[in-house]
């Protein structure tokens, strides 16, 4: 590098994501909304993303694609392979099927009514009854 270009950002050729396609910049994953095609032959895309995190879904972003340093196109490769392999013994997937189920029980049922003992509340017999009536 001569003393011309050292304070240059200089472009690293890599293709642009397509439209749709999932990828990482700044440290985030984004869906790519809209490529820009560049201007000039040795300039960058401008890729339109939208934030694909939990903590801001939608956010919108502009960059230039090529000046990211690391920008890259996630593959979803995992998806492919998820029922090549051999399969959970039954047992195994039973303790985790009841799990979920014991997750969503009292979320489904109306009238099963349970105490929160692991939320180190104390329960006292007089608030039950308004409980049960404010639930209805």
């Amino acid at each position: 590098m001569n003393a011309a270009t050292a304070g240059q950002l200089t472009p690293s050729p890599l293709a642009p994501p397509c439209q749709g396609a999932l990828v990482q910049v700044r440290s985030r994953k984004w869906i790519v909304q809209k490529v820009d095609p560049p201007p000039a032959p040795d300039e960058s895309s401008v890729v339109h993303l939208a934030c694909a995190e939990d903590d801001s879904p939608g956010e919108p972003l502009e960059v230039f694609w090529n000046y990211e340093p690391d920008r890259r196109v996630l593959e979803d490769d995992g998806w492919k392979s998820l029922a090549k392999g051999r399969f959970d013994e039954p047992r195994q997937f039973a303790a985790f099927y009841r799990t979920l189920l014991w997750n969503c029980v009292t979320a489904t049922d109306r009238d099963l009514l349970q105490a929160p003992f692991r939320a180190g509340i104390r329960l006292d017999a007089y608030q039950m009854e308004p409980l049960r009536k404010a639930l209805r």
